[in-house]
């Protein structure tokens, strides 16, 4: 059903502001200094020459060459910006036409969509976002969306297409999601037979987009295999049980959770995905939107299975963490995060949709929940941006406004060339700063040689061990002006940046006189 332009300029705009206040955090949010610094670095490498990670080879090639020249003009605040605002127009155009060519009635796309975040938000299992901090996944979100609304009508070249260039721009977002259309199209009983002369006649048909989308996929695959081109399988083996065990078991390796984190994960998500099985059944048995709506089952139900995939792989491994690591890597959770919530988003308002068509009473109180559900995530958003007003990448920081100042006062009184070692969790350091520091615990490099150094360089620096295993330091103070003095000598450093908490034994430059700090100090590392 065509849409009136006015319409739908309308819900997109309605929808981004539902993202809006849902993701609008103050800069930089969790993973915006992890990705726009690599881009600023990238295009100026004079910006934090020096720093071990920014220096690293990038896995996201496309993204830093078509959104990082912007950090030329424009400050990584000002760039945060407008990325969020590009990603999250285009996130919400593309939803609008997937929405609406699903359930054609005004305001059902917004809904939907507000159901969608919420779900991502509070029934994921293994972390996965799509509306939050800018960086390449929310563009690739983008054409996966795209192609979802391609599926539906069977256009299948331009299908592919969408999904090339996903997988250009986030290769395992895009990757995935082509595993599962594959799947989709080698058992979709609309295409008809599957062997024989059609089964060729349908490939040729599809040859022009399968042509380009896997052109333009390369754009992605290549830097990803690039990573660990010319390396030993010792060395990649290393990199794989840092990457996986070490640094992101939240993401990828969901049975060594803590058993409290891991239930209620899996519980919620568990939840979810009964959800969407009884809607599923119910819209089957009432012929709901029988084609479209049960092509976003497919692609949801092929998420979970791999999903599955993914837990039985943990489980079979559990003995053999290298080869658990080995294939643990790829990001087997991701996309049930997001394809669930969509599927089950776009149950629902079909199912009211539906039920206000045949009359049915119960439709009223499906859409008040589903209004109540949305509202409920919005308000508490807002409290908590109204009461703690701090950038997502601070949270972890003792003293959020302390910490600028000091940020601010390194910024503006020391060499531009100038080597920090700074506390475990800083994540915000390089984007306030503009100075390279030693090494952070978010700032992990993705190929295998630099992953290596780096969780050297995080152990020599913050682990010690009890006897019964190694324990972390967040601060430099805690080290001990000896050993914190030893580390800043050996890895370059000019300068420490510690908390008044745990004092070190070396000449201070800041707090002073002039500018006055309570929580946090730099010391300057005599020679």
């Amino acid at each position: 059903m065509p849409q009136p332009p006015i319409g739908r300029l309308g819900e997109v705009l309605l929808i981004l502001l539902v993202f809006f206040v849902i993701a609008g955090d103050p800069v930089p949010h969790n993973n915006e200094p992890h990705y726009l610094c690599r881009l600023k670095h990238f295009w100026d490498p004079t910006w934090c020459r020096g720093d071990v990670f920014l220096e690293s080879p990038d896995a996201h090639g496309l993204f830093v060459w078509l959104f990082g020249w912007v950090t030329i003009w424009l400050s990584l605040p000002t760039t945060a910006w407008v990325g969020r605002i590009l990603a999250w127009t285009c996130l919400a155009w593309a939803w609008q036409r997937l929405s609406w060519r699903l359930v054609p009635l005004p305001l059902s796309a917004v809904l939907s969509a507000a159901l969608w975040v919420t779900l991502i938000e509070t029934s994921h299992l293994a972390g996965e976002w799509v509306v939050g901090g800018v960086e390449a996944k929310c563009f690739a979100y983008v054409f996966v969306l795209l192609a979802l609304r391609e599926l539906v009508d069977r256009r299948w070249n331009r299908a592919w297409i969408s999904l090339g260039a996903a997988t250009a721009i986030h290769v395992l977002v895009g990757g995935w999601s082509l595993v599962i259309f594959c799947g989709i199209w080698l058992l979709d009983p609309l295409r008809g037979t599957r062997t024989g002369p059609a089964f060729f006649r349908a490939v040729r048909s599809m040859l022009p987009g399968l042509v380009l989308g896997g052109l333009l996929s390369l754009l992605g695959i290549v830097p990803a295999l690039a990573l660990t081109w010319n390396e030993t399988p010792e060395l990649i083996a290393e990199a794989n049980q840092i990457y996986v065990f070490e640094r992101l078991p939240h993401h990828l390796a969901l049975l060594t959770l803590p058993q409290s984190e891991m239930v209620l994960r899996f519980t919620l998500h568990g939840l979810l995905i009964l959800a969407f099985w009884l809607l599923a059944r119910v819209c089957r048995s009432n012929h709901i939107n029988n084609r479209g709506l049960r092509t976003i089952m497919w692609y949801a139900g092929g998420a979970v299975l791999l999903a599955l995939s993914g837990l039985a792989i943990e489980f079979l491994c559990w003995n053999e963490p290298q080869l658990a690591a080995k294939l643990l890597r790829y990001y087997w959770f991701r996309l049930t995060d997001v394809a669930v919530p969509l599927a089950v988003s776009l149950q629902v308002v079909s199912l009211i949709a539906w039920g206000f068509a045949q009359r049915k009473s119960g439709a009223v109180w499906g859409l008040a929940v589903a209004i109540w559900l949305t509202s409920l995530l919005i308000g508490v958003k807002t409290v908590e941006r109204l009461i703690r007003p701090i950038p997502p990448a601070d949270r972890q920081m003792a003293d959020h406004a302390a910490w600028v100042n000091a940020c601010d006062w390194i910024r503006d009184h020391t060499p531009p060339d100038a080597t920090f070692l700074t506390p475990r969790l800083a994540n915000s350091f390089k984007w306030r700063t503009g100075r390279p520091e030693v090494v952070t615990r978010k700032d992990i490099p993705q190929d295998a040689r630099s992953m290596v150094a780096w969780f050297e360089r995080l152990q020599n620096v913050f682990y010690y061990n009890t006897g019964s295993g190694e324990e972390p330091t967040n601060t430099p103070g805690q080290l001990g002006t000896e050993r914190a003095v030893a580390m800043a000598r050996r890895y370059g450093a000019a300068y420490i940046v510690s908390d008044h908490n745990h004092p070190l034994v070396l000449p201070v430059v800041y707090p002073n006189r002039k500018h006055p700090n309570d929580t946090y100090v730099v010391y300057a590392v005599e020679d």
